[in-house]
């Protein structure tokens, strides 16, 4: 269930990735901004129809790719065993998860139904450059608290984590990994998130 409220929240917030040179924007105002815009695309009526929803897909799943810095993300994620990854490892992890995450993504885009979410306020960190963005997402007559921990970075607002219900995303992904990595080296667990990748990119396929 959670992984769906991040999804779908996701989904209203995709189009927050504004560059932050083009207009003094805040994390917050960058985010509400994105979601004015993602709402209006998601509610166009070609979305329902099988000729437009593939432009509508590919547009988010862009947005999706600039907004989240993998690269952040995969490091995080990984935690300390990161350091062990070689170079190479280390870009085909990113590869690997970033696929894991969209595939997953896209499997949940068609759950969309008008939810809405509310911003509720920001708390800044690290000089500044580092905000958490809280927001409330409505879904199925409930509120659920999620926030988007944003930074700044090559002059936009990008998200390194997700919390929902105050559990962060990161660290849920972190722990599954640990489990691996403590009997596994890191290829074990790039592996399995290349099958895990793939086992929904066919779900995807079936489901068309």
């Amino acid at each position: 269930m959670k992984i769906k409220i991040f999804l779908l929240s996701f989904i209203v917030f995709a189009l927050a990735a504004v560059p932050a040179f083009a207009a003094p924007m805040t994390a917050r105002q960058t985010a509400e901004a994105g979601a004015e815009r993602i709402l209006a695309l998601l509610s166009d009526p070609a979305f329902k129809t099988p000729e437009g929803k593939p432009a509508i897909r590919a547009k988010v799943e862009e947005e999706l790719l600039r907004l989240f810095d993998f690269e952040e993300f995969s490091t995080r994620t990984v935690g300390p065993t990161w350091r062990q990854f070689t170079p190479e490892q280390k870009q085909e992890f990113k590869t690997a998860f970033t696929d894991l995450l969209r595939n997953t993504y896209i499997d949940t885009l068609d759950e969309y139904n008008g939810q809405q979410v509310r911003f509720t306020g920001e708390v800044s960190g690290g000089n500044g450059k580092r905000v958490e963005v809280q927001m409330e997402f409505l879904a199925d007559q409930k509120v659920y608290p999620v926030a988007f921990r944003m930074l700044e970075k090559n002059n936009r607002w990008v998200v390194y984590d997700v919390l929902i219900e105050g559990i962060s995303m990161i660290k849920n992904y972190r722990d599954q990994f640990r489990d691996i990595l403590t009997k596994n080296n890191p290829q074990e667990l790039i592996d399995r998130v290349k099958a895990k990748a793939e086992e929904q990119k066919n779900k995807i396929k079936e489901e068309k």
